[in-house]
């Protein structure tokens, strides 16, 4: 395992290195590409932080719902043949296939709970049901698969930069919304697209004693604050290994605002997630940069005003006492007991995947957490299979995050943590209801994946031109042992 780099020396390789990535940038990787794959994938970034695709109809009939997010996948779909996306290429990489592989296992149990238990859903009419709860569950897979295929290793340092910016807006667009109940999401989404689409009232209501539970309603451009939450704290990894990397004053403060602006509109939903969450990916973090425990007193003090300026009152409604028994945590503890005799009666592989109707009172329940729902749909096998599936990426990225070069390093650690949200936010409410989560999931699950690729080969197999590569810098070839690099 390489040592630790520190000092001087520590800030000459990240130097180095940032050189080697600005080349990179030149050479063509995202944003200053020309191919046209990352950009469409950029677009769809677009939409998923700033719009609110789940309460925007197209005026067009599909077999499906007709959201936005699902003409935004079939333009991408388009895109990927079009420009030669279907060569194959990911399989033939020197990236882990770890990730892909325990999608496709989750995916072939899905499948199964289905098919074994055929004559009773055929019989109950829930067929139809399960048919469209595939349709989301390929859309996630279809994004994961697009970005897989659309982006290399020298993209990743500009598309989290991409990433970063967008969960700056929407934290931005969030504490708006909580100060003043507008939200810009839905209002600006409802004018820009009035010509074909239409898009639903939000559901903002900054007034708490008018909500079920005393806390205010702030969705962004999701349907509700859970869903909002999730995106913004999956992106915060970004800027928080960002700014302990940071070679300079400027940028290190830099991301130190923009990780605090993130939180701080995270926290204004006045959701336990927006705490819970960050805390798990802290920690995970801190274990490899434990230079972030040194700055923890001074940073909790700094968190709690900036968060209090930002967003008043919020972080009293997420630790107020009375929380710990209102509607939303009772509800979570009777969850398992109340899904067990269907748990029982089908407990390896689950009642079948999406077969649950929302609209049956006596049948369905809102779980409050996705293990619980994957245990009753696709039994334990494949609640394994789904907590595997978030678990891989995690596994994968660990070579990069202690690999020779930093910035890899960096991004591993950042989308890798981005996971360790995720399988957080799976326990903390039925996340894959809310297509915002498991999006942004497919999307960091991708980039872990890509970090733990090699450098030396192409998204194809082949190996690239001279100016496409990384050249590796002296510092890196000193730490690899490379003589060459003294000559």
């Amino acid at each position: 395992m390489p040592a630790a780099v520190s000092g001087s020396s520590g800030t000459t390789l990240r130097r180095s290195s940032a050189r080697a990535y600005a080349e990179a940038d030149r050479a063509d990787a995202f944003p200053h590409t020309r191919r046209p794959l990352p950009w469409f994938l950029a677009g769809f970034l677009l939409l998923l932080f700033l719009v609110p695709i789940d309460s925007t109809e197209v005026r067009v009939h599909l077999p499906v719902d007709s959201h936005l997010d699902r003409f935004a996948l079939l333009i991408l779909a388009f895109a990927w043949f079009w420009y030669g996306g279907d060569r194959r290429t990911f399989l033939n990489s020197r990236r882990s296939k770890l990730f892909v592989t325990a999608v496709c296992i989750y995916t072939v149990i899905a499948v199964a709970s289905v098919l074994l238990d055929a004559p009773r859903i055929i019989n109950l009419g829930e067929f139809t049901l399960a048919e469209k709860r595939f349709a989301t569950l390929g859309a996630f897979i279809a994004l994961g698969w697009f970005a897989l295929s659309a982006l290399r290793r020298e993209d990743l340092y500009g598309i989290a930069s991409y990433l970063i910016g967008l969960g700056t807006v929407t934290a931005l667009g969030v504490l708006l919304e909580r100060r003043t109940g507008y939200n810009a999401f839905y209002n600006i989404s409802a004018i820009v697209l009035k010509p074909f689409a239409t898009v639903a009232p939000s559901p903002t209501d900054i007034h708490p004693l008018f909500g079920s539970d005393g806390r205010v309603t702030v969705v962004g451009p999701t349907v509700h604050g859970l869903a909002v939450t999730a995106l913004m704290t999956m992106v915060i990894p970004f800027a928080l290994v960002r700014m302990l990397d940071a070679s300079t004053r400027r940028r290190r403060l830099m991301y130190a605002g923009i990780f605090l602006l993130l939180l701080a509109g995270a926290i204004a939903t006045d959701k336990k997630t927006a705490v819970v969450v960050p805390v798990a990916m802290v920690a995970y973090i801190m274990f490899y940069r434990r230079r972030l425990l040194k700055l923890m007193p001074l940073g909790l003090v700094i968190i709690v005003a900036i968060v209090h300026v930002a967003s008043p009152g919020s972080l009293g409604a997420v630790f107020d006492k009375s929380n710990a028994s209102s509607n939303s945590t009772t509800h979570r503890i009777a969850d398992f007991s109340s899904v067990m005799p269907d748990i029982l009666a089908h407990p390896l592989i689950g009642r079948g995947f999406g077969t649950l109707d929302p609209d049956e009172p006596t049948i369905f329940r809102i779980n409050d957490n996705e293990y619980v729902d994957e245990v009753w749909e696709v039994g334990i096998l494949g609640l394994v299979a789904y907590m595997w599936m978030i678990l891989a990426p995690i596994v994968a990225a660990q070579r990069a995050i202690r690999s020779a070069d930093p910035v890899m390093s960096s991004l591993a650690l950042s989308a890798s943590a981005g996971c360790v949200g995720y399988l957080v936010v799976s326990g903390l409410f039925d996340a894959t209801s809310f297509v915002q989560a498991p999006y942004i999931f497919f999307i960091v699950a991708s980039l872990a994946t890509i970090a733990s690729g090699s450098t030396e080969t192409d998204t194809s197999g082949h190996r690239r031109s001279p100016q496409m590569r990384l050249r590796r810098s002296p510092a890196v070839a000193v730490r690899h042992g490379d003589a060459s690099a003294h000559a």
